[in-house]
């Protein structure tokens, strides 16, 4: 590259805002993970609500997200709702280890959740799966 397209690009990655190393980002977050790929714990959680009171059901669940995110070991935490079945929803979570997931299991928000969903009528499905390590 000569020395004019050199400076080409560095003006350029210095307006975009980044710069070589910045294009690398993924692989530098990959690396910094702080879950061992070996030890990550995915739970998929299948919560069956009551026909025509699914925005009840969403309203708790969605309750659970931010204090669920902050617990040491949650790596991802997200919602889906069935597009077919609205009273159908499936929480997909990725936690660092299996402890971290038990310990999320014994958290006063979870144990008051799964008294509210006992009440209401609502029910659970939990597989838990994980990693394979490449």
């Amino acid at each position: 590259m000569s020395a004019g397209g050199r400076e080409t690009r560095r003006a350029f990655l210095k307006a975009a805002g980044g710069t070589a190393v910045g294009a690398t980002l993924p692989v530098a977050a990959a690396a910094t993970d702080p879950a061992p790929r070996n030890e990550v714990i995915t739970a998929i959680t299948f919560i069956h609500g009551l026909p025509g009171r699914e925005e009840d059901l969403l309203a708790h669940l969605l309750s659970l997200a931010a204090p669920t995110r902050a617990e040491a070991g949650c790596v991802n935490y997200d919602l889906y709702q069935s597009e077919e079945a609205r009273h159908e929803f499936m929480r997909h979570e990725v936690w660092a280890s299996a402890a971290a997931l038990e310990a999320h299991k014994k958290a006063p928000h979870l144990k008051a959740s799964w008294e509210k969903r006992q009440r209401e009528g609502w029910t659970t499905q939990i597989t838990v799966w994980k990693r394979v390590v490449e």
